[in-house]
């Protein structure tokens, strides 16, 4: 996630063709939205990319900060999925307890495969403490199911040009366990690959 400018280049180069960001919503994703897990709220998109998820959801009575670490993908969110209802905010998940505010939803589509193993319990860390009592997150992520890798660690991303990983379930489980109780640990399609979709409620730590 460091090189910003690799993905400044991307976004500028290829904007909204690139294959995450979709224009109509996927099915897992409106199914989870629909289902009453979640409900119009103070939100945080973490790597918000053009901000499609954020505007989908601000039109549905979210109020939303996004967030992201290039400026391009930031400039193209907020010419196109602009809303009364939407934030943006240029920083890194690295900063994130610099936000300052907390939410009652974060959700992470497509970062989480990004980070180093080494850094995956600070950010989980970093988000529990983000969420007000009772908050929610949900995660979707590459899973190591995914064949067309050679049931790898991780690959070379043709598309970003980045090594991304492949979680496994115990992955997951070590990072987020200890702050979150999970409600959904499921693999599920989506944008032609196997994904684990995840969705948790932080723990009461009283």
């Amino acid at each position: 996630m460091h090189n910003v400018d690799n993905w400044n280049r991307l976004y500028r180069t290829q904007g909204h063709d690139l294959p995450w960001c979709v224009e109509k919503m996927p099915s897992w994703f409106t199914e989870v939205v629909n289902s009453g897990w979640m409900n119009p709220c103070k939100a945080l998109d973490v790597g918000c990319g053009v901000g499609n998820y954020a505007y989908h959801l601000a039109e549905r009575g979210y109020n939303i900060l996004c967030l992201d670490h290039s400026e391009t993908a930031l400039a193209l969110a907020q010419e196109k999925n602009n809303h009364p209802s939407l934030r943006f905010v240029l920083d890194s998940t690295e900063h994130l307890d610099s936000l300052g505010e907390t939410f009652d939803l974060i959700y992470d589509i497509s970062l989480l495969h990004h980070l180093k193993p080494h850094q995956r319990d600070h950010y989980a860390f970093q988000l529990a403490a983000l969420l007000n009592a009772g908050g929610k997150l949900m995660v979707c992520v590459f899973s190591d199911d995914e064949g067309r890798f050679g049931k790898t660690n991780e690959f070379m991303n043709p598309v970003t040009g980045t090594i991304t990983s492949l979680l496994s379930k115990e992955e997951i489980v070590s990072a987020f366990e200890p702050y979150f109780t999970f409600d959904k640990l499921e693999k599920i399609p989506f944008d032609n690959y196997l994904r684990y979709l995840c969705l948790m409620r932080k723990k009461d730590v009283r």
